[in-house]
C-alpha cells in the first residue's frame, strides 16, 4: 500500500524486452538506499516488486498482464518516473491509500497554467464515470490528487507547485497517458 506522497522522481536506464515481459532499470538516489529484494515500489503508480539492485540502479520485471494495463509499456530509455516505496505502519499517510493497482490509463485532453498552479483535464470514458466524484482522490502517475471537476467527458485535477516541480507531471504534455488509479474506496463494479 502507498499513500500517494512521491518520494523520488527516477530516471529509466535500461529496458530489456523479454517476451511479452519487461525487466526495467530506473536510476534512484534515495529509494535505492533504502531498498531491498523483494520490496514493493509504485513506479509511475504501479505496485512493482524489486528483483534487485545494481548500486543505485532498481531493477523490476514488468509481466503483460501489467504492461497491458498500465503505460509502463510506452516507456522509453531516459524518460522520468514517479517512485514511492511502500508504506511502513506507523509512517504518516498524507495522501491516500493507493494500492498500485493501476485501473487504466487515460490521456490529458489539456494542460493549462493557470495563475499559481497547473490544471489538468483528463478522459473520463462513462463506464468510470461513477468511480470518481468531486473533492474525492485520485492516483495519477502514482501522485495523490484530488479531483476538482467531472465533465460529462473529461475530469480536471489542481496540481501545485511543489507537486508539478516533484513529480513526472512536469514532463507531461497534451496527449500523453497517465496511468489512474480510482480511490479503492469510491471503486464501484464495472
Amino acid at each position: 500500500m502507498f499513500t500517494g506522497i512521491i518520494r523520488e522522481i527516477g530516471k529509466v536506464k535500461k529496458i530489456v524486452k523479454r517476451g511479452s515481459s519487461i525487466k526495467l532499470g530506473i536510476e534512484s538516489s534515495l529509494v535505492s538506499s533504502v531498498a531491498n529484494a523483494s520490496d514493493s515500489i509504485a513506479v509511475n503508480g504501479v505496485c512493482l516488486t524489486l528483483s534487485s539492485k545494481d548500486k543505485n540502479i532498481l531493477l523490476f520485471d514488468a509481466i503483460s498482464s501489467t504492461l497491458d494495463s498500465t503505460n509502463l509499456k510506452r516507456l522509453k530509455k531516459d524518460n522520468y518516473v514517479n517512485l514511492e516505496p511502500a508504506l511502513s505502519l506507523g509512517e504518516k499517510v498524507g495522501g491516500h491509500f493507493v494500492l498500485g493497482h493501476v485501473d487504466l490509463e487515460l490521456k490529458i485532453k489539456k494542460l493549462i497554467k493557470k495563475s499559481g498552479y497547473w490544471q489538468l483535464e483528463i478522459d473520463l470514458p462513462s463506464k468510470f464515470k461513477n468511480n470518481i466524484l468531486v473533492n474525492g482522490s485520485v492516483s495519477i502517475e502514482g501522485i495523490s490528487l484530488t479531483v476538482k471537476k467531472v465533465l460529462p467527458r473529461t475530469f480536471t485535477v489542481d496540481v501545485v507547485p511543489f507537486t508539478y516541480d516533484n513529480t513526472t507531471i512536469k514532463y507531461k504534455r497534451v496527449g500523453n497517458f497517465l496511468n489512474i488509479e480510482f480511490d479503492y474506496f469510491l471503486k464501484k463494479n464495472n
